[in-house]
């Protein structure tokens, strides 16, 4: 009985060690296709963001880099600018306004690998000058026919390229809202 016993046992745990490299094998083949969707994804989403950061900036250009090429999901993934003739920057030795240019391409990359609706921009263009919201009304107004943009904006040259603007008053102590075509 004793051996039966062990047989059985014996038999289970047999089972159960070719269930669990069933699994392993699953979980190895998820995982490769994890990575390969990402990296596709973040492929197309670089190409996109290089292209936005030409259209904003002449400075020179700016692509996403995977910390960790083996295991990309072991790390990060940096940010890398290289101005004409310059060397390599990380992002965060940038000033804001060159901050402000390389976070708006990185998501109008996003926005044009996955569209959405609508956005709502709040004074993304505070840190930029005059040649730079031109740069960023012209690529504005090349993704609005991807989706709807309300952009809040004190800049003359956003709001003299807008389709329409929407402006609050004060008059006599009464808020009003103003519209223009």
């Amino acid at each position: 009985s004793v051996k039966t016993e062990y047989d059985s046992i014996a038999e289970k745990s047999n089972k159960l060690k070719q269930e669990k490299e069933e699994i392993i094998k699953i979980i190895v083949e998820i995982d490769k296709k994890k990575k390969s969707a990402f990296m596709k994804t973040l492929n197309v989403i670089n190409e996109y963001f290089t292209e936005n950061f030409l259209k904003l900036s002449n400075k020179g250009k700016a692509f996403l880099d995977v910390e960790n090429k083996e295991d990309p999901f072991a790390g990060g993934i940096d940010i890398i600018v290289k101005f004409a003739k310059g060397k390599y920057f990380d992002v965060t030795g940038l000033s804001g306004g060159e901050q402000t240019l390389v976070a708006l391409s990185l998501i109008f990359a996003i926005q044009r690998y996955k569209p959405y609706y609508f956005y709502i921009l709040d004074e993304i263009d505070a840190a930029l000058d005059k040649r730079n919201s031109e740069r960023l009304s012209d690529l504005i107004n090349q993704n609005v026919k991807l989706a709807q943009y309300i952009v809040i904006t004190h800049n003359d040259q956003l709001m003299t390229t807008s389709p329409t603007l929407y402006g609050v008053s004060m008059q006599e102590g009464i808020s009003k809202i103003v519209s223009l075509k």
